[in-house]
């Protein structure tokens, strides 16, 4: 009995004790949890605080604390204290949302219940035997059942799959199916009828693998795997604000680095050198011009707003898409799944931390302007010439590590951070060790590209010069009817100007000249900023003489703010009243005197007497050649005026539209300093414009043609007339005799410029060959004296050239639109040119020779960190596990439309495993011992017995019905996976079936606009992740999303169908195809047009709806070439055409 009730209190005890956790499910309930929430800070990866949750056994031993789960005081077991914390700072997990009450709850009733667990639960796995961070091993071939079946290698891998799962493979595809598989494959072009033809009289495997070197040996190769590339690594045009030419993302010329794959694809680069070309060519290939485009994977993560943006694009996409590798998730914080610590991330970032950006010459353009420098929230105009490239701007630049995603949150008690990786691939890493860079590598203008191209150039420029010389050397002018012309209007002007003076008419109001202001037409506005008045003292006196010739408006200012178009002081003649603004400050228009233009009142003389404590100055207006003042010292408002305190305060004449007038005798007396204009010779010349003599400017309200010239007879209406025709003669006759001499002077100077680029390049070369140094010092010497010797050719070139346009512009008419422009030009010329010679004869007399040459080109520093070229290193070394697998995957994967690794970029913990682990690691070592060569991995996979399998799902076989109940998905492969062309190889096929595909390679980006009217190949079209980033066209067909597409989607939409038979690509192209399809009668044309379009013959039931159609097209359109082209049009929306079978 005893026995009994014991046995009975066991027995009951036993179910209280397991009652509280019949409801909880340790592996879903509880170890989820914990693996999704706690493992990264407690499992295999870290244990902090001693503490490890990643087993039930585990979780019971605690940690450094002690026991963290208590049976028999669940309420205050540590575990549960810290996930039901109140205080962020003591909740447990740290980072995220807090655990849901359920979970909470579920972990309360789990450690009331003993916190069972299985007896035979394993721990996590150590990170560092993951299955991709081992380095890859070259499986033996397994044994299969059917060896014959095996073509190559890959085979074998995958038929072991086969007998493993129990599957069979389905037949091969058809012979026509294969070829345009392949085809589209690996040029993204279908065949063309004949290459049909050909491959169904021999679909042999031997045949089938020299057409497959063929196709890798075509240039399309290069293209079609450039595009899938391309999406990997983010290839995307500039974009940010592109119709305000606000470059913000990427650059204008990163089409060289699009270019730079297709190349390297097409010649079989090495993957490894491709990947080292794009993280550091600059440092790795600094003499090989070839590679220096490849660095446009760095340029296109540039952001100009944040700069680290770009070193997080930077981080995150070199991670993903060279190692699969999810570095961006210990940004943070360390790394959930792998052991990447917050610390590796900026290790990582470290790398590319002292990048810039600089704009080279290319050979065929000019120089670019210099990369603009990072400006916070900057811009950058789009710039079209010139290559971009990287190198190492700032090397001293550091990195600090910050907390919380937040860049100003910098923590600089730790220091600075050192370039590195992450410690389980520690051993592969190369150190840093900064490099000295060759001459060409920091100073383009020593590339022996460029110096042919600036050689070329200036060659050029000499055979020119000497062409025209030779014209004009051979053009005999006759001079003598200008001759005549010119005594002519010699003896015309001088009867002129005396009759002018016998009429009371004189040419200048004093002296021999005066400014002749003309506004007949437009309107003139000229100043002088008075620069050197050192002061305004009471009594301070401005006076000038004015004549009106034609009364409309002219005006004195002393202006408030030219910048605002402000007034202080006025003195205006308007119509016969002189007005001016009332003193006592402000701007009250007042008639201060009159005067009588028609009765012969136009020549006065005005004086203003300053007065600045009162802010105000007294005006006289006086009749010249009488006493009468029409205004007597009135006083009138200053308004602050005073240009020694504000250099925007000018003195102005304001000639209005319908006026004329002369100006002379302007005088400032200002104490003891006195400024005079008489516009007299030498400092002011006949017929020239004041604007850019003594201070005088034209301000930028002037409207043409009015015009502001010194003149001497502009008083006098036919003097002024007879003179222009002198002078114009006389112009004519210099010209005549002048062009000679400028053509001649032109070949000397372009002479003296070749000789010079010769010394320049043979002091760059001596250098570039570390010759004695007394060979370079005597080189650099000839190099600068044969420099200045050219500049002071090409000034004194262009002073003459300057002076001969001039003359010739002044025979021109004064209507000639062009002439104005002309003129202002060649005077900018000869100013410009003067200063240079001036500077040149000042360094020839003052500079000794061995001071330094100018170089070709802009420099930059001679030594780069070397940390890029670590970092290409560690990336392509052979022994690195991830590389080669990632590249193997990505190539897998758009040959069978399914990645062995489904998680494409992370092949980390938290990614999936491999299908075929021994075959992605065969295939790795395979790229990695054959020189990582793709091509090699291209010919394995689509030589293989696999790749030609058909995509049906069923089959005779009862085995292949019970593969779809087996392997529903074909995770195994055991038949083909269909795909859908991508959006380029659609548009590209239409194209070319209807004979409009131009296949040039390569050049500078197109715009989207130009794709229905032009036909190069889809990817030279822009593509960039904005509004606009793609054609209308591609937009239906899940184009790449140049911000993140290492695997394009592939949807099923109605409008796909629409844009396949109603879309203006396919209504241009129909025709153009039916045309281009052999057969006279019906049914020979169906069968024919299917051998084009869909690159397969026709099947009865289908040429017999196919002829049903036609039949009815015919009766209703009545035309043969429309239902041609109504059929062809059918079958580009046929899902044979779009479908890669």
């Amino acid at each position: 009995m005893r026995i009994a009730k014991r046995l009975t209190c066991v027995f009951l005890c036993a179910v209280a004790t397991a009652a509280p956790a019949a409801d909880v499910d340790y592996t879903s309930q509880i170890k989820s949890v914990f693996k999704e929430r706690c493992w990264a800070c407690h499992g295999s990866l870290k244990q902090e605080a001693g503490l490890r949750l990643d087993t039930g056994r585990l979780v019971r031993k605690g940690g450094e604390s002690g026991a963290v789960v208590e049976k028999g005081a669940v309420e205050t077991s540590l575990l549960l204290k810290r996930v039901r914390a109140k205080d962020p700072a003591e909740r447990m997990p740290p980072i995220g949302m807090p655990l849901e009450p359920a979970e909470i709850e579920a972990i309360r009733r789990w450690i009331a219940a003993g916190s069972p667990s299985p007896a035979n639960e394993k721990q996590e796995a150590d990170p560092r035997d993951h299955w991709s961070f081992r380095q890859p091993v070259r499986a033996a071939l397994p044994v299969i059942s059917r060896p014959e079946w095996a073509y190559n290698a890959v085979d074998r891998f995958v038929y072991a799959r086969y007998d493993q799962q129990k599957l069979s493979p389905v037949a091969d595809a058809s012979p026509a199916v294969r070829l345009r598989r392949v085809y589209l494959d690996l040029v993204g072009l279908p065949p063309s009828a004949e290459q049909l033809q050909a491959f169904l009289a021999d679909p042999s495997q031997a045949r089938y693998c020299r057409l497959v070197d063929r196709l890798l040996a075509s240039p399309r190769y290069g293209e079609r795997w450039g595009r899938h590339w391309m999406d990997v690594w983010r290839y995307s045009d500039w974009y940010g604000r592109r119709k305000v030419n606000d470059v913000r993302n990427s650059a204008p010329q990163i089409w060289r680095w699009r270019d730079w794959i297709i190349d390297s694809l097409n010649s079989d680069k090495s993957y490894a050198k491709m990947v080292q070309e794009m993280l550091a060519a600059d440092e790795l290939a600094a003499t090989d011009d070839s590679a220096w485009p490849a660095t446009g994977y760095l340029i296109r993560n540039y952001f100009s707003l944040n700069p680290n943006d770009w070193m997080r694009h930077s981080v995150e996409y070199t991670g993903k898409a060279f190692l699969g590798l999810t570095f961006n998730c210990a940004h943070c914080h360390d790394h959930k799944y792998d052991p990447i610590t917050n610390e590796d991330y900026f290790r990582m970032r470290a790398f590319f931390e002292p990048m810039g950006v600089r704009q080279d010459r290319v050979p065929g353009q000019p120089d670019p302007p210099p990369y603009p420098p990072y400006v916070y929230s900057g811009s950058r105009t789009a710039v079209r010439i010139g290559m971009v490239r990287i190198f190492d701007e700032q090397p001293d630049a550091k990195t600090w590590l910050y907390t919380g995603g937040d860049e100003r949150n910098k923590d600089k008690k730790r220091g600075a951070i050192s370039p590195g990786v992450p410690a389980f691939l520690a051993d592969l890493f190369p150190a840093v060790q900064p490099i000295d860079l060759p001459l060409s590598g920091w100073y383009p203008g020593a590339r022996p590209n460029i110096q042919r191209a600036v050689l070329d150039e200036q060659q050029q420029a000499v055979a020119v010069a000497e062409s025209r010389a030779a014209k004009v050397a051979g053009q005999k002018v006759d001079t003598s009817g200008l001759e005549k012309q010119l005594t002519d209007a010699r003896v015309e002007f001088d009867r002129a100007l005396q009759a002018a003076l016998k009429s009371g008419q004189p040419g200048a109001l004093v002296g021999k000249q005066s400014l002749y202001l003309d506004a007949l037409q437009g309107r003139r506005i000229v100043q002088n900023r008075l620069q050197n008045l050192a002061s305004l003292p009471v009594g301070t006196r401005i006076t000038f003489q004015l004549r009106i010739l034609k009364d409309q408006h002219v005006n004195f200012q002393l202006v408030r703010d030219n910048k605002k178009n402000l007034t202080a002081l006025f003195v205006s003649f308007v119509g016969g009243k002189i007005h001016s603004y009332r003193p006592g400050g402000g701007f009250k228009d007042f008639v201060a005197g009159s005067y009588d233009f028609g009765g012969g009142q136009d020549h006065f003389k005005v004086t203003l007497v300053i007065d600045p404590p009162r802010d105000q100055a007294a005006l006289t207006v006086q009749l010249v050649g009488s006493d009468k003042l029409l205004v007597e010292s009135e006083p009138i408002s200053l308004n602050g005026w005073n240009p020694t305190k504000n250099s925007n305060q000018p003195c102005t004449f304001d000639c209005r539209t319908g006026t004329k007038a002369l100006i002379d005798e302007v005088e400032l007396v200002a104490g003891k300093q006195r400024f005079r204009w008489g516009f007299e010779a030498p400092r002011f010349h006949d017929g020239e414009d004041v604007g850019g003599i003594d201070g005088w400017m034209i301000h930028p309200q002037s409207v043409g043609p009015a015009s502001s010239v010194v003149s001497m007879i502009a008083a006098s209406e036919p003097a002024r007339a007879s003179y222009t025709r002198l002078k114009r003669v006389e112009a004519a006759l210099a010209a005549a005799s002048l062009g000679t001499g400028v053509a001649s002077r032109g070949v000397t100077a372009n002479r003296l410029k070749l000789a010079s680029l010769r010394a320049t390049i043979a002091a760059d070369e001596a250098r570039r060959a570390k010759a004695p140094a007394v060979e370079i010092e005597k080189l650099s010497r000839e190099a600068y004296r044969q420099q200045l010797v050219s500049q002071l050719a090409i000034a004194e070139w262009q002073i003459m050239e300057a002076d001969y346009e001039l003359g010739r512009l002044q025979v021109l008419p004064k209507s000639d639109k062009n002439k104005d422009a002309g003129v202002k030009k060649y005077k900018q010329q000869l100013a410009a040119a003067g200063k240079r010679k001036k500077e040149v004869e000042s360094k020839r007399a003052k500079t000794p020779e061995s001071a330094g040459y100018a170089l070709l080109s802009r420099v930059t520093s001679k030594r780069s960190t070397g940390r890029r070229a670590s970092l290409a290193r560690w990336v392509s070394d052979p022994r690195n596990p991830l590389t080669p697998r990632v590249a193997v995957n990505h190539i897998w994967l758009r040959h069978f439309n399914s990645p062995l690794v489904e998680s494409v970029f992370d092949f980390g913990r938290n990614g999936k495993r491999p299908t075929h682990p021994r075959l992605i690691d065969w295939l790795a070592v395979e790229l990695v011992e054959h020189e990582w060569s793709m091509k090699r991995l291209h010919r394995l996979m689509v030589t293989s017995h696999v790749y030609q399998l058909s995509g049906t799902r069923l089959g005779t076989d009862r085995a292949i019905h019970g593969n779809a109940v087996r392997d529903k998905d074909n995770l195994w492969m055991w038949r083909r996976s269909h795909g859908r062309m991508e959006a380029e190889v659609i548009r590209d096929s239409v194209l070319l079936l209807a004979g409009r595909l131009d296949t040039t390679i390569g050049g500078q980006v197109l715009l989207n606009t130009l794709a229905k009217t032009t036909g190069r190949r889809s990817m030279y079209y822009e593509v960039y992740p904005e509004a606009g980033g793609n054609t209308a066209f591609a937009e239906l067909f899940d184009p790449p999303d140049p911000g993140d597409c290492f695997r394009r989607s592939s949807t099923v939409v109605p409008q796909q169908a629409l844009a396949l038979s109603n879309s203006d690509l396919i209504h241009a192209s129909s025709g153009e195809a039916s045309r281009r399809v052999p057969g006279e009668s019906a049914d020979a044309f169906i069968r024919n047009a299917f051998v084009h379009v869909l690159s397969r013959p026709a099947r009865a039931e289908e040429v017999a709806a196919c002829r049903e159609f036609w039949d009815r097209q015919m009766q209703e359109l009545k035309n043969e070439s429309r239902v041609r082209e109504s059929l062809v049009r059918v079958l580009f929306n046929h899902n044979d055409f779009v479908t890669i079978r």
